[in-house]
């Protein structure tokens, strides 16, 4: 079989790319912070090169760079999204290891970015170079578009897209989000759900008080906190005015993929160590809200004294942050105005929204021949078909990238994660075999596009072939 001589490849080199895994994530790239993007930047930049493609870094205004790479050349063109951001690390107490040490621990590789994302980067470009030293030049042109702001709602890459729609074009987009489930299965994703992340915020006095003026000055931490208690009730639902009119119902061809879903509610209650689910949801109604129901979600609550010890303060500003998962037909514009109509509608005029990132949902085909190159090739590495979602429950800036030309790009997610990689929390981490294999994966996938991109090139010379010569 010709794919093994790309496996050989990727085993005799594994251990380099392993290094260069580590050596990525020793370099922080915290968006929120700042610090470092532009060395990273320039890093990932130097990757592309080395695999041999032809390079082009855009900053726009003061945002971080996205950089561009492009290889192989042809009729096709897919598009390889990523980011080289990673999330807040967090409270340094809670981890294991340096964030950003990159250790290796029984078989696991522990760094802040290692499962989000910079793990699939170093993947899938090891992947191209595994290939094209096996195979020669792609038969395809495959373009990464790689940026720096996914933890800040991606508004450079929103720019970017609008003054380079044509840089997209493509028939097909491969999102870098995805995992093995607690069950080892491989989760393909084939859309996500859009995301509203909102502040609300209620003011009192000019500054925090003694607490003394409790009894007659109006506190904001209360009034935010009763503000809340009206946007989803004790049993989790989501009752803003007119929200649920909005959703729109699980059309046929989602509803029988959901079917063929199984979330393993046994494996995550162990995992989150909880005792149930909300509204005790089970089974298909379990799978059904994961997937395609909306949320709302306080992500943080910040007001008053915070910090070991006591201090007796009325404070003078409290703030929340919310985030709202978005199903057909729910938009982020839509979201805002339902929300401020709502709180005005119950006197809460006082009480601010900044809007701080958004994205609409996205959602594909399962027909697509981006979709079915991740599927149909998944069990030759993972050893049984994947699970595929229809709709991611996670979110990102798709629409940017696949939504600028019309029709919209279908777009496939996977990843090398597992179920308990903890991307957004503390231990962040991989397992390397997992990293082996996502390679390997990649590596097919690219293999069956490149058949497809050759039987359509021989299949149009035979057509040119035929024609009539016209003078």
């Amino acid at each position: 079989m010709a794919i093994a001589k790309f496996d050989r490849y990727v085993d005799r080199h594994a251990a380099s790319f392993v290094e260069r895994l580590q050596a990525l994530c020793r370099m922080p790239s915290v968006a929120a912070r700042g610090t470092g993007m532009r060395a990273v930047a320039e890093q990932v930049e130097q990757m592309m090169q080395r695999v041999g493609a032809g390079t082009r870094a855009f900053r726009l205004g003061s945002g971080f760079p996205i950089v561009y790479g492009e290889f192989g050349a042809g009729h096709h063109c897919f598009v390889v999204y990523g980011h080289y951001d990673v999330q807040p690390v967090g409270q340094l107490t809670e981890w294991a290891v340096g964030p950003f040490a990159a250790s290796v621990l029984d078989g696991k590789l522990y760094a802040r970015g290692a499962a989000n994302s910079k793990g699939d980067l170093v993947a899938r470009l090891a992947a191209v170079e595994a290939y094209q030293k096996t195979f020669g030049k792609l038969p395809f042109c495959l373009r990464f578009i790689i940026e720096g702001e996914d933890g800040l709602g991606s508004p450079s890459l929103y720019r970017f897209t609008s003054e380079h729609a044509d840089m997209l074009r493509a028939d097909g987009c491969i999102w870098d989000d995805g995992y093995r489930d607690t069950k080892e299965r491989l989760v393909i994703s084939l859309g996500f759900k859009g995301i509203s992340f909102v502040e609300l915020r209620a003011y009192g006095a000019n500054t925090d008080l003694h607490s003394k003026w409790g009894g007659i000055v109006p506190n904001p931490a209360w009034r935010l906190v009763q503000a809340l208690a009206t946007i989803v009730s004790p049993k989790g639902v989501i009752t803003i005015d007119g929200f649920n009119t909005h959703v729109a119902p699980v059309e046929e061809a989602d509803a029988k993929m959901l079917k063929q879903i199984e979330v393993d509610e046994a494996g995550l209650k162990r995992q989150f160590k909880i005792g149930g689910w909300v509204r005790n949801m089970s089974g298909r109604t379990l799978t059904k809200e994961l997937i395609f129901g909306p949320t709302c979600t306080i992500c943080g609550i910040h007001t008053g004294h915070t910090e070991a010890g006591a201090k007796t303060v009325l404070p003078g500003m409290a703030r929340a942050r919310l985030d709202f998962r978005l199903v057909p037909d729910l938009s982020p514009e839509l979201i805002i105005k339902l929300l401020r109509a709502h709180l005005d509608a119950r006197e809460f005029h006082d009480i601010e929204i900044i809007e701080i990132a958004s994205a609409p949902f996205a959602k594909s085909s399962s027909t697509s021949t981006v979709a079915r190159a991740a599927v149909e090739t998944a069990a030759e590495i993972y050893g049984e078909p994947p699970v595929v979602y229809p709709l991611d429950p996670a979110s990102g800036p798709v629409g940017a990238v696949c939504g600028v030309n019309l029709p919209p790009t279908p777009v496939v997610s996977f990843g090398i994660a597992y179920a308990g990689s903890n991307p957004h929390g503390p231990n962040e981490n991989i397992r390397i075999s997992d990293f082996i294999q996502g390679i390997k994966y990649f590596g097919r996938v690219i293999d069956r596009l490149a058949h497809i991109s050759r039987d359509d090139f021989k299949e149009r010379n035979t057509i040119e072939a035929l024609l009539p010569i016209t003078r």
